[in-house]
């Protein structure tokens, strides 16, 4: 594994989960471009079982730079509302394993290949260069420094998905692709002398967040949370006038859709996102609609569902803090919940576009009868990169460099190897 902290003066090599035992995946079937070999690989009774032959685990190792596997399936958006299972192929090489009776496959691989799959998995090959360049930067700078290690335990650097990062493979990469990280092989975002955590995320929505408000984690200067256009004075979200002005009024800013109009904005997207609206969204629940979802998603027992509450909400319109109350057993009863992602994973079937919304004017949906709406802003949590903000600026030539430095602002770009 990568060791947090340290400046890598040569490009390292990391590891990468494809499939996590979280998948509870039983089998898998691997191919390559350099033999006739095929392994169907797959769990029987506890034990791992290659073309029928039982194994302890597998290794399988690349022969050239060229070297590909094929993987089918594996899953794609592990945990968001666009879940799926995909066929990839990789470069590098394999490992593959089982943890507590599920398949457990690491791909170990070779930084800047990594970052040339995860620059179209992220976002399309059809992006401008300028906006591929900033995303392999950023991808390259949080890979090193991301201190949250959230698959310390399974002792790999990343798994292949959103919660880290899209690495999907081979198959997307364009020659765009290929340019974007040879030109900025070794290059990274830096504050302060040390290599920054740059997140990102698909739409900020107008002004993206700071990164206190989103994880349990001291406020960095670079994470602040920007106006995605032309300097303005930012809307004050206690001004209830000003709150819904700003989602049903927008102001023009890189990821609306004066720069990148959401009819088109599908081939720029990664190929597993869903086409939809982004920017500017509504969703709508009746009241039992409500109440079923909530005590879904949440183990509840709501017998009514009276009032959501926004109690706190970051700089970018993001609800962190959101009360809900109803009735069960006759009585009043509230839960509260305090933080972004499990608003919404609370409420949406599957996941919420973002946090930053406003609840219409029948948020008291239950005693109305009608149907609550939710008017929304953005998707993702926020913080850092804004990737179509980011794709609305390199469409009017803004140049990588510009790019970052209006989304982390204080921050320094650096070469640390050839």
């Amino acid at each position: 594994m990568l060791v947090k902290g340290i400046i890598p003066d040569t490009e390292p090599t990391i590891s990468v989960g494809l499939v996590l035992p979280i998948d509870k995946q039983k089998s898998v079937y691997i191919s390559s471009n350099f033999d006739d070999k095929k392994y169907k690989i797959k769990i029987m009774k506890g034990r791992l079982l290659v073309n029928g032959e039982i194994k302890t685990q597998l290794l399988l190792e690349r022969v050239s730079n060229e070297s590909i596997f094929n993987l089918e399936p594996i899953t794609a958006g592990r945990g968001f509302h666009w879940q799926k299972k995909i066929n990839i192929s990789i470069n590098g090489s394999l490992k593959i394993m089982i943890i507590n009776d599920n398949l457990f496959i690491v791909n170990e691989i070779g930084l800047e290949s990594y970052l040339m799959s995860v620059a179209t998995s992220e976002m399309s090959g059809e992006c401008p260069i300028a906006l591929l360049e900033a995303q392999t930067i950023a991808a390259r700078s949080w890979i090193i420094a991301s201190e949250e290690q959230k698959h310390k335990d399974l002792d790999i650097d990343v798994c292949n998905d959103d919660c880290c990062q899209r690495y999907q493979g081979t198959q997307n990469i364009s020659e765009l692709a290929q340019l974007a990280v040879r030109k900025t092989r070794g290059v990274f975002v830096t504050y302060d002398n040390e290599i920054c955590d740059t997140r990102y995320s698909k739409s900020c929505g107008g002004i993206s967040e700071n990164n206190e408000n989103v994880w349990n984690d001291v406020p960095k200067s670079y994470l602040r949370g920007v106006f995605d256009g032309k300097k303005i004075k930012q809307p004050d979200f206690s001004k209830e006038n000003e709150l819904k002005d700003w989602f049903l009024k927008p102001q023009e800013c890189f990821c609306n859709n004066h720069h990148v109009n959401e009819n088109e904005l599908k081939k720029y997207l990664g190929s597993v996102d869903e086409e939809g609206e982004y920017f500017r969204w509504r969703v709508s629940y009746s009241p039992h609609e409500l109440m079923d979802m909530i005590n879904t998603n949440l183990s509840e027992s709501f017998d009514s569902i009276d009032e959501l509450i926004p109690l706190k909400r970051g700089v970018s319109g993001r609800i962190t803090k959101l009360e809900i109350r109803g009735k069960k057993n006759d009585s009043t009863y509230k839960i509260i919940i305090d933080n972004e992602y499990d608003i919404r994973d609370a409420l949406h079937p599957k996941f919420l576009y973002s946090s930053a919304f406003i609840i219409n004017a029948n948020s008291n949906a239950q005693s109305a009868g009608e149907k609550l709406t939710l008017s929304g802003a953005g998707w993702g949590h926020g913080v850092g990169l804004c990737q179509i903000g980011a794709l609305g600026m390199a469409l009017i030539g803004k140049s990588s460099e510009e790019i970052l430095k209006h989304y982390f602002s204080v921050i320094t770009i650096k070469k640390f190897y050839d």
